[in-house]
């Protein structure tokens, strides 16, 4: 009886056995199947945005992230630590350093391309990396963006990107007044070529802070971001909510203690060394600067006309917060702008992405993908940057479409009959 039980138990221990292998390596194989992911739209139809949409095939775009690369942290964290194998790396800048108007200083990078392909007219790409980020955090859009005929630059702000400070100012995440500046020296030095720009992370504030500010006037004929973050106030106002947030914080300390000299001033820097949350640094920091110069100083000291005038006031804040909201003149945006966002993105939720934006204005696109974490969208070996490619057809769609005539409204602006001047005061 006992053989018996043991010889039909076999057959079940084999079968259970069998199940549990092919279980596994049906599981395997998911894992290491390339998935495919086709990202979702979010626009509002337009004879533009149709034309683009056929142009960039994003109707088929896939965007096929490996195995390993299916979480939103391993996206963000290869992006910004992993070395590329495109030739990425060995990009060459030369730094150019352009005064402002108040005798501030900016920092240029520019791509040194002995590229064929990049001719006296070639489109002007201005690139602009996160407020932590430099030259090298974005070489690899350079990289490409050189090699199919851009002419590339880098926009680092006033003491960023191992740059020096002049003046005891650093650049909030949504003033535009540099940038302005220039963009207005490209358009003086360049007045024969297109001018774009594409940003990363709250890079992306910034260039859409300026479009929408300038409207019309912007100079720019098409702009694209990777990663934006919409709600800055909503992001940035409050306490640490991950380890993401401490190295950013951290990252803009060491920003800050390097420049503390210059700052003295207007900023408290032991103070704001000892800030552990984004309202109190912004408090301690931006908030103090600006208030600084909008308003008399005496001794080094602001002089306030009321308790309105403190920093610490919340009503205060909440106008610093309005005025560095990037989407507070978006109705004024007159150029297309590309915007992609990730739903498992660790750093800007995708909860606050503005989907009722998209489809109320024509000039916007939102692509949507499921993976891809911040400012990553890594795909293929060696890595490459899905996002990038689409920015850059993008805009080379838009320069198409616009040309031959497909644009909702035409706003772009010349300037010209002036002298140029690398290192001028524009």
């Amino acid at each position: 009886m006992f053989s018996l039980c043991t010889l039909l138990a076999v057959p079940l221990v084999l079968a259970a056995v069998g199940s549990a292998l092919l279980s596994l390596a049906v599981c395997v194989h998911d894992m290491l199947r390339r998935r495919c992911l086709l990202p979702t739209l979010h626009y509002r139809e337009s004879a533009l945005n149709s034309r683009l949409l056929a142009k960039c095939g994003l109707r088929q775009r896939l965007f096929s992230p490996a195995f390993w690369l299916r979480s939103g942290h391993v996206q963000t964290l290869a992006a910004a630590l992993l070395p590329r194998a495109d030739g990425s790396s060995d990009v060459c800048f030369e730094r150019e350093y352009l005064q402002m108007r108040d005798k501030g200083v900016v920092a240029l990078d520019w791509v040194m391309s002995v590229h064929p392909r990049v001719k006296r007219k070639s489109t002007v790409l201005l690139v602009l990396p996160p407020i932590t980020g430099d030259a090298m955090t974005v070489s690899a859009l350079c990289h490409m963006a050189t090699r199919r005929g851009f002419r590339t630059l880098v926009f680092n702000r006033r003491g960023h990107g191992g740059s020096v400070l002049t003046t005891p100012k650093l650049q909030s995440s949504g003033d535009p007044s540099d940038m302005r500046q220039v963009v207005k020296y490209l358009r003086l030095r360049y007045p024969r070529s297109r001018l774009a720009a594409v940003a990363y992370g709250t890079g992306c504030g910034l260039l859409i802070s300026y479009l929408g500010e300038f409207g019309s006037s912007a100079l720019l004929s098409a702009g694209a971001c990777v990663s934006p973050c919409y709600d800055m106030a909503e992001r940035f106002s409050g306490s640490l909510k991950s380890i993401y947030d401490f190295f950013y914080l951290l990252k803009l300390k060491t920003i800050l203690l390097h420049h503390a000299k210059a700052l003295s001033s207007v900023v408290d820097t032991k103070g704001a060394l000892k800030a552990w949350s984004f309202k109190s640094y912004e408090e301690q920091v931006y908030f103090r600067m600006y208030s600084h110069i909008t308003n008399p100083t005496v001794n080094g000291q602001v002089v306030t006309s009321g308790p309105s005038s403190s920093p610490t006031t919340g009503a205060n804040m909440e106008e610093y917060w309005e005025r560095n909201n990037p989407i507070r003149d978006v109705d004024d945006i007159a150029v297309p702008v590309l915007c992609i966002n990730s739903l498992d993105d660790p750093v800007c939720a995708s909860s606050s992405i503005p989907y009722d934006l998209f489809r109320c204005y024509p000039n916007f696109l939102l692509v949507v993908t499921e993976k891809g974490g911040h400012c990553g969208f890594l795909e293929g070996f060696p890595l490459r940057s899905w996002a990038d490619s689409l920015c850059l057809d993008y805009l080379e769609a838009v320069f198409e479409c616009t040309t031959r005539g497909y644009t909702t409204t035409n706003h772009s602006t010349t300037v010209s009959n002036g002298r140029n001047n690398m290192r001028s005061t524009i």
